[in-house]
């Protein structure tokens, strides 16, 4: 279905807004929209913790391609999340060098607020 202009307009705006609106609203969703990989990371983090699927550090920042965030950048965003309780770091219960990534409670709860809001602001 093709979009005219309008609609076109009407949902740029609404994009715009809504980042800027909901970057004081959504602090832990805001630490992870600000640069193209930590995006990335937040999408794959719930997209494998919703499938209940294990998903480790360092297959994590393989996901993400090298030309949009280094790997030093994504393991610096990733620690800088642990250490703020937004992500929890756990050993592997074969590897101990593994370590598997998931969402605090804290970052599912507003994750899930924040997916809701955004898709129902698109679809009014």
């Amino acid at each position: 279905m093709p979009l005219d202009k309008d609609s076109i307009s009407d949902i740029s705006s609404y994009l715009f807004d809504e980042f800027l609106k909901n970057s004081d609203k959504y602090k832990i969703v805001s630490y992870f929209r600000r640069s193209p990989g930590g995006s990335l990371l937040m999408f794959k983090i719930m997209h494998n913790y919703f499938l209940n699927e294990d998903l480790h550090v360092e297959e994590l920042i393989r996901k993400v391609p090298i030309s949009i965030a280094s790997r030093l950048s994504l393991f610096t965003l990733i620690d800088t999340a642990v250490k703020k309780n937004f992500l929890i770091k756990e050993g592997s219960t074969g590897d101990k060098r593994k370590k598997s990534i998931i969402p605090s409670e804290s970052f599912i709860k507003e994750y899930k607020d924040w997916l809701h809001n955004y898709i129902s602001g698109i679809t009014r």
